[in-house]
């Protein structure tokens, strides 16, 4: 299926990192696809189309999150810790995990138990998200070649 959407080159990777990001806990391998992208694709508009569709598809555990806090009870000390832990960091802890391999599903979800900030969370992890695709993007687009030649493809 991933790869049916690289033809559309932006809009597929806007669907296809919606789609990745929004289903939690079990990964969808976009990578292939993106790579193939990075390639052939302007490395700045790539990057940005796909943080957003990222940032969008990361709301989905947002909503698990902020839906399922009802499960978890005030008196609960860990659920207490992560409420003053995220008041504190829990700007940096989304741009971490967005920006890193570092599974920010779970960042997602804990941000919407405790409440955190819909627009701070968006901010953060479209920051987050529009670092790790600028790397992705420029790396491949501009060490492709390379890649090919070393393999004898080129």
């Amino acid at each position: 299926m991933a790869i049916a959407w690289v033809g559309y080159k932006y809009l597929g990777a806007f669907v296809l990192n919606l789609v990745s990001s929004a289903t939690v806990l079990f990964p969808v391998p976009f990578y292939l696809a993106y790579f193939y992208l990075a390639a052939i694709s302007s490395p700045i508009p790539l990057a940005i189309v796909s943080a957003i569709g990222s940032t969008i598809g990361e709301f989905v555990g947002y909503a698990l999150g902020y839906t399922g806090r009802k499960l978890l009870s005030a008196k609960n000390r860990f659920y207490r810790l992560g409420q003053s832990w995220f008041k504190k960091y829990g700007g940096w802890a989304v741009f971490v995990f967005a920006a890193t391999p570092l599974p920010d599903d779970v960042i997602g979800l804990i941000a919407g138990a405790v409440k955190y900030s819909k627009s701070k969370f968006f901010m953060f992890c479209f920051l987050g998200k529009l670092v790790m695709f600028l790397v992705l993007s420029f790396a491949i687009r501009y060490s492709y070649v390379g890649i090919l030649n070393f393999f004898h493809l080129a």
